[in-house]
């Protein structure tokens, strides 16, 4: 019985770290994957209900390194799937990344013909009682049982949403990065949807992400639970701590501090954060000399309403008031497209970039920057 965490290619180790955290089992990092050995069975439950990271959380039938799609058909046949699909209902639904030789309805359409025709299956593309799920990343192959049966990198709470948000498996990944903890003054100084505020009190409080989608996971029709009891399953990893402090979530502009404060409150932390219209230049107004531990944000990028110019005054202003308000041993972790202007201000104000994570998101790339004071 193996297990993998399927996240965005380049924050595997944010997926590694959440397997040793929620389940207590080390995790092997290949690229966009996380592979766990998991102790039982509803391991995979607890991973689909409180990952915040996980794109999939898969039960891994079969891996193996590829060269064409042909390849990988007989192997899938030779699969023992009597114990899932005798009297089920399924699907085969196909991702593909950075690999242009695999088409996606193919895929699927190949490997649902083999199963099929082995087990007269029947397909339901709407409701399979078992979602099955076919990555293709590079020329690695994995496939599986989609525990969840859903996107888990769509957040329920994501409501009033902005063209220039990222998803919050990403938000999540910042304060991870960032060393972020329980007890941390954290400030987001563009909160934009709220995401990376809503993601951290999460954390900080330990409440499961999917605490309002228990009625959604594909898990609760799988044959190896039909006498596995849930209302237990569910007591026992609803215990979190609902009194937090710290995060903050400021915006210059009322319209996204009012977005972030309504998605917060859809997901239930909205009284875990302070929510404030405040410009970058007067955060020194709000806060005291070093009394923050960590800037963590998604800063704006240029557009119609936002210059070039203006970019760099916003960046100018971060890390000089930063250079007041963060304490000495703090960090400031940003989401950044083209950085070489963020390294300029960062280091006129005596920051230094201390390590750089690139990922992928979709077929867009970012880098996840942490900076430090200078060491004098």
């Amino acid at each position: 019985m193996n297990g993998a965490i399927i996240t965005h290619p380049g924050l595997e180790a944010v997926s590694g770290k959440e397997v040793k955290e929620l389940i207590g089992v080390d995790a092997e990092m290949k690229r966009s994957v996380a592979l766990f050995t998991p102790k039982k069975i509803e391991d995979f439950c607890t991973l689909c209900y409180r990952s915040q990271s996980a794109v999939k959380v898969l039960y891994v039938l079969f891996s193996s390194r590829f060269r064409r799609l042909e390849e990988l058909l007989p192997k899938i046949d030779g699969l023992d799937l009597s114990e899932w699909l005798e009297g089920k209902t399924f699907c085969v639904r196909s991702k593909i990344v950075e690999n242009e030789g695999v088409d996606t309805m193919e895929s699927e359409r190949l490997i649902g013909e083999v199963i099929h025709e082995k087990y007269k299956a029947k397909v339901d593309l709407e409701k399979p009682d078992i979602p099955l799920f076919a990555y293709f990343i590079g020329n690695d192959f994995y496939f599986g049982i989609d525990f969840a049966g859903f996107d888990m990198s769509k957040r329920n709470y994501r409501i009033f949403s902005l063209s220039d948000s990222v998803k919050a498996t990403v938000s999540y990944a910042l304060v991870r990065l960032a060393g972020y903890k329980k007890g941390m003054t954290l400030l987001d100084p563009f909160v934009q949807s709220g995401t990376v505020a809503i993601e951290a009190a999460f954390f900080a409080t330990k409440k499961p992400i999917n605490f309002y989608n228990k009625d959604k996971f594909a898990f609760f029709k799988f044959p190896q639970f039909k006498d596995f009891n849930f209302d237990n399953f569910f007591e026992k990893n609803d215990k979190f701590d609902a009194d937090i402090k710290g995060i903050t979530a400021s915006d210059s502009q009322q319209r996204h501090v009012k977005a972030a404060e309504k998605n917060a409150k859809v997901a239930g932390v909205n009284k875990l954060i302070n929510f404030t219209r405040l410009d970058v230049e007067w955060l020194d107004t709000k806060f005291e000399k070093q009394s923050v531990d960590r800037i963590i944000s998604n800063p704006p990028k240029v557009s119609r309403l936002l210059t070039e110019k203006g970019i760099e005054k916003l960046f100018q202003e971060l890390f000089y008031t930063a250079d007041f308000i963060l304490k000495k041993d703090g960090r400031i972790v940003l989401l950044a497209k083209n950085y070489k202007q963020i390294l300029n201000h960062a280091s006129r104000h005596n920051f230094e970039l201390k390590a750089n994570f690139p990922f992928m998101q979709g077929k867009e790339e970012f880098s996840v920057l942490i900076f430090e004071r200078e060491k004098k």
